[in-house]
């Protein structure tokens, strides 16, 4: 990996904590080397076997990456709509990452927006600035509202006018 924890990375990270630690790892370097999302299937068949970790990557990490490369578009664009200031072309390659697949697990996997936005923060503190953590705590929980009012059946115009009577 290219990327270099700024801190010790927790040592104690277990289970989904660490399988979403080895999906930021595939989401990263598919990133860095400029992987299409068409290819990255095949990354990901690869790190099934070996990870830059040298240790697989897990069911879970795997159900991240292909939520991802399934729904690719989709999260992209409503990080794009909770991100206004910032496009994605503008964002670190980690912070990018966590984003994405903080979203994947809001939108499609139906975690609880709380433990997202805790379990990517604290990626974000190993691996990226310490500005980079109360950015990606504000777009997840933007992401999470997006998501609830598409869910609840406003259209896009009832959004934009929700998000005016917001601010």
């Amino acid at each position: 990996m290219t990327y270099v924890a700024k801190k010790h990375v927790n040592p104690k990270r277990k289970g989904r904590s660490l399988q979403r630690q080895r999906a930021l790892d595939v989401l990263f370097e598919a990133d860095t080397r400029a992987v299409a999302v068409s290819d990255l299937a095949q990354l990901l068949a690869e790190r099934k076997v070996l990870s830059t970790a040298q240790q697989p990557i897990g069911d879970y990490g795997v159900t991240l990456v292909e939520t991802y490369i399934e729904w690719a578009d989709e999260i992209d664009s409503i990080i794009d709509a909770a991100s206004p200031a910032w496009s994605l072309d503008r964002m670190s390659g980690v912070d990018r990452n966590l984003l994405r697949l903080g979203a994947a697990e809001i939108m499609y996997l139906d975690v609880d927006v709380p433990v997202v936005v805790h379990e990517m923060t604290a990626l974000a503190r190993d691996f990226s600035t310490d500005k980079a953590v109360g950015f990606i705590m504000g777009v997840l929980n933007r992401i999470a509202e997006i998501h609830n009012l598409e869910r609840s059946g406003l259209d896009s115009n009832e959004i934009d006018n929700f998000d005016e009577n917001v601010e």
